[in-house]
């Protein structure tokens, strides 16, 4: 059997985007590549500070994006993150609007002790779903082939982590597994006055492997007060194992049985190498008032492998800046004054990249944190966070998305293991 090898290249594309699925359905040209777009996965609270995370160490919310934070926990937390989408693509034909829903995230994390923190959880790490459709010339022919695409899937990570802080220093880890599935398809097809067959490849490609991420945390007290917190990460690179069905097909029109088979493999397996993520960050703040920070993150998706293949990626790494401000946390009367207003930007650089142009990735946040009870022993919690960004370029042939996010987080917390005073 000959192994047919498909070269990703969306410079081979010319789209037409045409009305392929509703507004409820996702479709990003550029997921169609690795493992799709990666997705966020900062808690909705860091999101509206354009997802400065790193050195958040807030007690009442498990940040798995840097475990050392567990440490900082002071209840129980219950976290669920939504979010939907509406992005514009726009290339040098037309433009296609389409939009999703998805889950963000679902977490637990609590204290074990004093200086200890635990938290596990569910983590959605990458999306794929695209459709599109291209018109290619015949050589020598005066007709049209009609080329369609269409795929998805993802990765999710369940994760289990903890947390302990020596004097100043917090050290954290998490660990957990990373699993998923990629479905890609692909038909050609030609007029009924050419005799020519039309053709179908599909695949399916499952993944699963376990991962390690590594985290500090150090806090510097400034005064009673006020506080100045240095945080990393790194992720290490990751091995999939995977196991891969093809599929090839030939069919006409003008036969009762238009299909017939022409090749397959069951159960090719495989490697899929994911790089390693670096991040570094900074956050200053005075009690419960207010927060600033800055975060800063990088990987070499250019040592990202598919069965050996690489792919049209590049290194990538992003800038992160924003605060929040608290008027008056222990207010009674005033509502507006226990709410949280948040801001950010980011930028930096996207992992796609193509005959040597670079995408970029850029964005604004603004936030709100909204309380919803509070007892001596729970407090809730609702935040929101809007978001409008774009990433790629109209130069070279290649593809620009605009995008705008609205995100929504429940964060219930509660105190456990309470020692009772009384029998």
């Amino acid at each position: 059997m000959q192994y047919w090898n498909f070269k990703n290249n969306l410079l081979t594309f010319i789209f037409s985007f045409p009305v392929l699925a509703s507004f409820a359905q996702e479709n990003s040209p550029y997921s169609r590549y690795g493992v799709g777009n990666l997705k966020q996965t900062e808690n909705i609270s860091n999101r509206g500070m354009g997802g400065v995370a790193v050195a958040d160490d807030n007690p009442l919310q498990a940040n798995p994006i840097n475990p050392a934070t567990y440490t900082g926990i002071r209840m129980t937390s219950l976290q669920i993150g939504l979010e939907g989408s509406r992005v514009t693509i726009r290339n040098s034909n037309g433009t296609h609007r389409t939009g999703s829903s998805t889950l963000s995230y679902i977490n637990i994390g609590f204290p074990v002790a004093k200086n200890a923190g635990f938290s596990f959880g569910l983590l959605p790490q990458t999306r794929s779903t695209y459709n599109m459709q291209k018109y290619s010339s015949l050589p020598g022919i005066d007709d049209n082939a009609l080329s369609t695409y269409f795929g998805g899937g993802g990765l999710q990570k369940v994760y289990i982590g903890g947390a302990y802080k020596y004097q100043q220093l917090s050290v954290g880890l998490n660990t957990g597994y990373n699993f998923g599935s990629i479905q890609n398809s692909t038909t050609t097809e030609f007029t009924d006055s050419l005799d020519i067959n039309s053709s179908n490849f599909s695949a399916r490609t499952v993944m699963g492997g376990f991962f390690w991420q590594l985290g500090l945390l150090y806090t510097h007290k400034i005064d009673e007060d006020m506080s100045l917190k240095g945080g990393g990460s790194y992720t290490g690179a990751q091995s999939l194992r995977a196991k891969k069905e093809m599929r090839w097909e030939t069919y006409r029109y003008d036969i009762t049985d238009p299909y017939f088979q022409v090749d397959s493999v069951i159960d090719a397996k495989g490697k899929i190498q994911i790089p390693g993520q670096a991040a570094l960050g900074l956050m200053l703040s005075q009690g419960d008032y207010w927060q600033v920070g800055a975060d800063l993150s990088m990987s070499d998706w250019s040592n990202f492998r598919s069965y050996e293949q690489a792919d049209s990626f590049g290194k990538q790494f992003m800038f992160k800046f924003g605060g929040a401000i608290t008027p008056d946390i222990n207010s009674v009367n005033n509502y507006w004054k226990r709410m949280t207003f948040r801001a950010g930007i980011y930028t930096g650089q996207d992992l796609v990249r193509f005959n040597g142009t670079s995408l970029t990735r850029s964005g604004i946040t603004v936030g709100l944190g909204y309380p919803i009870r509070r007892t001596n022993n729970s407090i809730g919690q609702l935040n929101a966070v809007l978001e409008f960004g774009k990433r790629g370029t109209l130069n070279n042939g290649l593809v620009r998305e605009g995008y705008t996010r609205f995100a929504i987080g429940f964060t219930v917390n509660d105190k456990w293991f309470i020692k009772r005073k009384y029998d």
